[in-house]
C-alpha cells in the first residue's frame, strides 16, 4: 500500500494493524522525520508525488492520498498527469482512495493560519512544520472527471467539508 504525502504517518498505526505493508513518501524531510519518530517503522521516502512515481508498474494493490495531500498541486498539468501515475503502479483491480477538502471546507475555515486566495484557491500554514501550502478545491464532479480516463471512480461527500474519492483500477 503506498501513502502518498503520508506526512507524520498519523494512519499508519491503524494500516499496520489491518495487516497492511504501507510505504509512505512525502516531498518534506520534517515530515518524514516526524513520521519515524511517531509511527511504527515502515519504508519511508522522499519524493514529490506530483511527478513520475519510483516504482515499477503494478507495484501497489492499493495508494491512498489522505488528509488533503491532493489540494496542492505545483500546477494543472500535474494535476492533470497524477491520474495516470496513480493507474500505472496499481495492480489491476487496486484500489485508489483519497480525501480532499471542499470549498465548503474553505468557506468555513476561520483560521488564522488560512488565507483565501481566489473562490477555489487559499493559503495555509501547516501546524507540524510550519510550511507554507497554496491549495486549490474542486467539486465532486470535477474530482471525477479527472480520474475518468484511468480508474473506476466515485465520490462522495465526507465529514467536515471533505470528499472521499474511491477508485479501482480495471482489470483488463
Amino acid at each position: 500500500m503506498l501513502d502518498l504525502g503520508v506526512g507524520t504517518g498519523r494512519e499508519l498505526p491503524a494500516l499496520l494493524d489491518a495487516g497492511h505493508s504501507p510505504v509512505g513518501v512525502d516531498a518534506s524531510t520534517k515530515m518524514l522525520a516526524l513520521c519515524a519518530r511517531r509511527s511504527r517503522p515502515v519504508p519511508l521516502m522522499k519524493g514529490d508525488l506530483w511527478g513520475p512515481l519510483p516504482w515499477d508498474e503494478a507495484s501497489f494493490d492499493a495508494v491512498l492520498a489522505l488528509h488533503g495531500t491532493l489540494s496542492h498541486p505545483p500546477s494543472a498539468d500535474a494535476r492533470a498527469a497524477f491520474p495516470h501515475e496513480v493507474a500505472r503502479v496499481l495492480r489491476p483491480g487496486g484500489v485508489f482512495v483519497a480525501e480532499v477538502p471542499t470549498i465548503a471546507w474553505l468557506e468555513r475555515a476561520t483560521r488564522e493560519s488560512v488565507t483565501r486566495l481566489g473562490e477555489t484557491q487559499a493559503r495555509f500554514t501547516d501546524a507540524s512544520t510550519g510550511a507554507t501550502i497554496e491549495a486549490s478545491f474542486l467539486t465532486e464532479g470535477q474530482w471525477e472527471a479527472l480520474f475518468a480516463s484511468t480508474l473506476t471512480v466515485r465520490t462522495s461527500p465526507a465529514e467536515d467539508g471533505e470528499i472521499l474519492i474511491v477508485g479501482r483500477r480495471q482489470t483488463s
